[in-house]
């Protein structure tokens, strides 16, 4: 291309850049001639494909600050247009993420407003008239939007907007050649036999493991890898490089997988990286920590049970070593909170670390009263709860608490209406946008995490931008609770007093003649071993809950030894 575009010396420090595909070079050319022809450019196509990345990095090579900013149904004409005279007047680039959110009404001024700005860098004039301001225009504006077409909640172009833009398809990235590269980056001798297992490992798991709704196998998940892969590498430079990177294939995928896909992939990883076996990375200070929170609080009966919740608890954290964003996704009564509250508590004591915790519900308010509103007469702002809440934890540290790290925890269902505002903040860009303009960014004392029964309203940008970890009640069971129960009534919660042993031990027994047998029949449908018809529930209820209503009731017509002796 004869393309010629204006350098701009703006310093963006030594960041890191883009491994240049076949893709990022067809979409680059494209975006060049579209700002060398006055127009902007359009990335489209799936989640985790490099739309706005790329965009960022043609921004990098022209040494030109490019501002993200993550659209909303909520954003309106006048809140554009302040952007954009913004943008403008300093000759900055601007890149709408998830454009097709914003309401067709809005989309058709925008393509007015931008068109405006356009034809005046064609003119080569300096000054404007822009909605009733006169502002400068430089010639280095530009604007790129990208787009996830087909996803719930998206609208299409008019015809107006499409004329502006020059759309790029970004489909299918190259894994095995982005793999190499970046391990070629990272110090890997061996990067090209081991970006090949990569690559054919993550096709393998498309294919062959159960489809879950919270499973991604793309860009992000490989370039998570690559970078942890890196660090170890460094850290242990006396390993061999295929080792290296199975022990971090493996650690970092595990967690998600549900109960049944874990031997399928360990037998994969074991086909490609045959005899290699490795321990984990071990955090013995915090393992040490998360034993002693779960004995203390009666949790130790069965230890197959107790060592799968100091497992889990140790993933969540490994999770969020590399993702800011972690998701703690599984069915009711399979521990998520009891394992979250133990890493919380667990990092104090094993590393110095304070964890403080905001629970909200997302669901339990409109969208307006969770992000905030812009009156539409008065354009008076007023804050929502997530907006206030994010905008104060990410306020910098004060003196003499500079230990302290704020969790953000959603409890609640995920579905396209929240959750894709958060969508800048999930990724590297690491911004909430809000819709009177405010960007916040996300401090690196500052977590979030969503816990949730599944994720089967959330779109693949949501479930590929954030760390899985998959918490299943079958590692867990009934038992357990009823056990902590049995010390909670007679005894301290931790241990059973030796005086009412005796019914401690009745207790056992009762539950193992009757309550596995009643469950059984209730949600199964099994008597005496032979499979019937399940039981009508009025209320679908789970296994853990049926026994903790057992137990209630119980403690109801039967009090506690300690009380009966008041009494």
């Amino acid at each position: 291309t004869n393309c010629m575009l204006q350098y701009s010396y703006e310093y963006q420090g030594n960041n890191g850049r883009l491994v240049v595909t076949p893709l990022t070079d067809r979409c680059v050319l494209t975006l060049v001639t579209a700002m060398f022809l006055f127009r902007g450019g359009n990335p489209l196509g799936p989640a985790g494909t490099g739309k706005t990345e790329s965009s960022k990095d043609l921004a990098k090579a022209l040494a030109i600050c490019c501002v993200v900013f993550n659209c909303s149904d909520g954003l309106g004409y006048l809140e554009m247009g302040k952007f954009t005279k913004g943008l403008s007047a300093c000759g900055a680039w601007a890149c709408y993420d998830e454009f097709n959110r914003i309401n067709i009404e809005v989309l058709s001024v925008v393509g007015q407003q931008v068109m405006e700005i356009q034809l005046a860098i064609k003119a080569k004039l300096k000054r404007i008239i822009f909605m009733d301001s006169d502002i400068a225009v430089k010639p280095g504006f530009g604007v790129f939007i990208t787009m996830n077409p087909g996803y719930a909640g998206r609208t299409e172009l008019p015809d107006n907007l499409q004329a502006l833009f020059r759309p790029v398809m970004m489909m299918v990235p190259d894994l095995r050649m982005i793999s190499e590269i970046m391990l070629f980056s990272e110090g890997f001798e061996m990067a090209k036999d081991l970006a090949k297992k990569m690559a054919v490992l993550y096709g393998l798991s498309k294919s062959v493991l159960s489809k879950q709704f919270h499973y991604d196998f793309g860009l992000r998940t490989l370039k998570t890898v690559l970078v942890l892969a890196g660090g170890l590498k460094r850290e242990y430079p006396e390993l061999p490089e295929d080792v290296v990177l199975m022990r971090v294939l493996r650690d970092s995928n595990m967690p998600k997988f549900t109960f049944e896909d874990v031997p399928l992939f360990m037998g994969m990883i074991s086909d490609l990286f045959p005899g290699l076996d490795c321990p984990r990375v071990q955090f013995e200070a915090l393992s040490n920590s998360l034993r002693e929170y779960f004995v203390n609080g009666g949790y130790r009966s069965d230890e197959e049970v107790f060592e799968f919740q100091v497992n889990k608890s140790m993933q969540i954290y490994e999770t969020q070593t590399v993702r800011h964003t972690c998701q703690v996704v599984g069915p009711t009564g399979g521990g998520k909170t009891l394992v979250i509250d133990a890493l919380a508590w667990a990092r104090g004591p094993a590393q110095n670390v304070t964890v403080k915790q905001w629970i909200i519900n997302p669901k339990a308010q409109p969208l307006d009263q969770l992000y905030g509103l812009m009156d539409p007469e008065t354009r008076d702002w007023t804050d929502g709860v997530l907006s206030r809440i994010f905008r104060e934890l990410n306020q910098p540290l004060p003196a003499g608490r500079e230990n302290e790290m704020r969790w953000l925890i959603y409890d609640g269902d995920v579905d396209a209406l929240w959750v894709e505002n958060m969508n800048s903040v999930m990724d590297d860009n690491r911004l909430l946008t809000l819709p009177n303009g405010e960007r916040i960014r996300l401090q690196p004392h500052c977590a979030q995490m969503i816990e949730v029964f599944d994720l089967q309203y959330a779109s693949p940008a949501t479930v590929s931008r954030c760390g899985m970890v998959w918490v299943d009640p079958k590692n867990l069971g009934y038992r357990p609770f009823f056990e902590r129960w049995v010390k909670q009534r007679c005894g301290s919660g931790k241990e059973v007093d030796p005086q009412f042993e005796d019914e401690a031990k009745k207790l056992l027994e009762m539950y193992d003649s009757y309550v596995q047998q009643a469950i059984d029949m209730i949600l199964k449908g099994i008597v005496n071993g032979e499979a019937g018809a399940k039981l009508d529930l009025v209320i679908p209820i789970t296994d853990i809950d049926l026994v903790k209503q057992l137990c209630c009731a119980f403690d109801a017509l039967w009090p506690p030894p300690q009380k009966r002796a008041d009494l």
